[in-house]
């Protein structure tokens, strides 16, 4: 049974071990502190599958993604493979999408998008 989903709080389910795609908007953003921010080639987004309770940065799956992800609307494209889950246990995770703008100690790093449920079935 197709049972990958993205319900409208933005609740991800998917079967473990499932190809998954989505696309987050990035480029002309105005809630970053940034008017009409366009992604640079210094810029990162980074995705995160965490178990409950675990830091963001101790997430079970992690991906770094760059200008070289964006589609041609300015979105980021953000891609689960079945190495990705095949081997976490059913239940609920949680996803986060935070960007990180420019270099060094100058560097600005925003969520987009807070923890939400995600769902392995």
């Amino acid at each position: 049974m197709f049972n990958t989903s993205i319900s409208n709080n933005q609740i991800i389910t998917i079967n473990r071990g499932d190809t998954f795609n989505m696309s987050i908007p990035i480029n002309g953003r105005k809630d970053i502190e940034i008017e009409d921010y366009i992604m640079t080639e210094y810029d990162r987004v980074y995705f995160a599958i965490c178990e409950p309770h675990q830091h963001f940065e101790h997430g079970v799956v992690r991906k770094i993604l760059t200008v070289d992800n964006l589609d041609a609307d300015g979105n980021i494209e953000i891609s689960l493979i079945p190495s990705d889950t095949y081997y976490l246990l059913p239940g609920t995770y949680y996803y986060e999408i935070k960007l990180k703008i420019g270099e060094g100690e100058s560097a600005i790093v925003k969520t987009i998008l807070p923890r939400r449920k995600l769902v392995i079935c």
